[in-house]
């Protein structure tokens, strides 16, 4: 009995010593988790990525979660049952008729217009990550000022702050000559006739 007792000493003495490591290094884990979420080279970049995003008012627990909801979509997209997926291919059922042919040009249509817009968000989600690792991430595009976490939070591939979002989208509800959708990376006003 007395074996067990110094055997249960042990442990509990060994495992007392072991905890204070495990808190010292708690400090380190989120610069481990960024390293691994960015695919950076060392922790040290991660370390300088929360030093220079600290200054756009983001905690590093802020940061994570931004870069884990961006990796999240990313997987959503090019791995989920969404658009990409889809057939673009047309039955020879749907070319009996002209109905049928109709109907089907206009799904096919519809199908490359959800796939052309999920590449471009995936293109977003990068050019997201890639701020992130310069630290530019939660800066914005018209004015510099911080965009701020809970505008980040609810749309991660935000460039303007509310401010610069809402004036584009008032010049934008003004006229319909010159509105560019994003998606397809053309001027609408240059296919509108004003007569």
């Amino acid at each position: 009995m007395a074996s067990k007792v110094n055997v249960s000493k042990v442990t509990v003495s060994k495992v007392k010593s072991e905890a204070p490591k495990a808190v010292s290094e708690g400090g380190k884990t989120l610069e481990l988790k960024l390293t691994k979420l960015l695919r950076l080279t060392s922790e040290l970049e991660a370390e300088k990525i929360f030093g220079t995003l600290k200054t756009r008012g983001l905690t590093k627990t802020q940061v994570i979660a931004l870069v884990e909801a961006i990796r999240r979509e990313e997987n959503e997209i090019i791995f989920g049952e969404k658009v990409i997926k889809g057939d673009l291919q047309t039955s020879q059922e749907d070319l009996m008729d002209e109905a049928d042919l109709a109907s089907s040009d206009i799904e096919q249509g519809m199908k490359m217009r959800m796939a052309n817009r999920e590449n471009f968000k995936v293109k977003r989600l990068y050019k997201a990550l890639d701020k992130i690792k310069d630290g530019s991430y939660g800066e914005c595009e018209g004015c510099s000022a911080d965009i701020g976490y809970a505008r980040l939070s609810a749309r991660i591939i935000a460039e303007l702050c509310i401010a610069c979002k809402e004036e584009e989208e008032r010049k934008e509800n003004l006229s319909a000559v010159g509105r560019k959708p994003k998606s397809m990376g053309q001027t609408l006003g240059s296919k509108l006739s004003i007569n």
